[in-house]
């Protein structure tokens, strides 16, 4: 079976760290699931902008 996902790895601040542990536990949800909900929502705006 061919894998459809892949890991990247970051360095963010202690202070944004906290906040997105904040958030995503407000939202009842991994912070993983958060980071890429997030990330596909900036790059649909982006993308959207672009064309």
């Amino acid at each position: 079976m061919a894998k459809t996902e892949t890991q990247v790895a970051i360095r963010v601040t202690n202070e944004l760290k906290a906040r997105l542990e904040a958030q995503a536990e407000k939202e009842r949800r991994p912070v993983a699931n958060m980071i890429r909900k997030v990330m596909e929502e900036y790059l649909d705006k982006q993308e959207k902008e672009a064309e």
